[in-house]
């Protein structure tokens, strides 16, 4: 198959998953995340059900991307990928430094879902279903490296402090108190992961 073949269908899925998007994200804002269907979001882009569940596994995914999904799973595996005797705390805060948001376009889309979240609360629990994922991959990999049981104090502590820092810093970036989304990131987690310190006794 030709260099221009392939191009040419992966053109075509960016573009569908593009429309699958805005589909979605326009008839939650007009009807509302709950009253709005699959089928409703695979008509107003122009494809059969079928398509739409290539794409993604449920209208959450569709309104948040596969994007926010699968970027947990990449920062699992780059966890993993960590030297493994360096510290998890560092080894967490390498990763989440290098998987900060910086292309402006996935910036666009995320602010527009998080305005939309605004609008909709019942959106919030996606977010949250993230947000409890990243948390649950910090706190097992803090956990594993450290010899400690899932439910130990630091781990805890470490996963709390990796998603808490995304909450934050998506509130000031969204409500304008801080012009960089990667910079109020990792402020946030150096304040919030600074008095952490492993005790064996907890």
């Amino acid at each position: 198959m030709s260099g221009q073949v392939i191009n040419r269908r992966e053109e075509h899925k960016k573009h569908t998953r593009t429309a699958l998007e805005d589909a979605a994200m326009g008839l939650f804002a007009r009807y509302g995340y709950e009253e709005t269907t699959v089928e409703e979001i695979a008509a107003e882009a122009g494809v059969s059900v079928r398509t739409f569940f290539r794409y993604f596994a449920s209208k959450q995914h569709a309104l948040f991307g596969d994007v926010a999904y699968q970027r947990v799973s990449v920062m699992a595996r780059a966890l993993e990928a960590r030297p493994a005797d360096e510290d998890p705390l560092d080894s967490v805060r390498i990763v989440l430094d290098q998987s900060d948001v910086t292309d402006p376009a996935e910036l666009a889309q995320i602010r527009a879902r998080m305005h939309l979240m605004v609008t909709q609360p019942a959106l919030l629990s996606t977010y949250l279903m993230i947000s409890r994922e990243l948390q649950n991959q910090v706190g097992a990999f803090v956990a594993r490296r450290c010899g400690l049981p899932s439910q130990h104090v630091y781990p805890l502590k470490v996963s709390a402090a990796a998603a808490s820092a995304w909450d934050i810093a998506l509130s000031a970036w969204v409500g304008g108190q801080s012009p960089d989304l990667a910079t109020a990131r990792r402020e946030a987690f150096e304040q919030l992961s600074a008095g952490i310190r492993l005790d064996t006794k907890s």
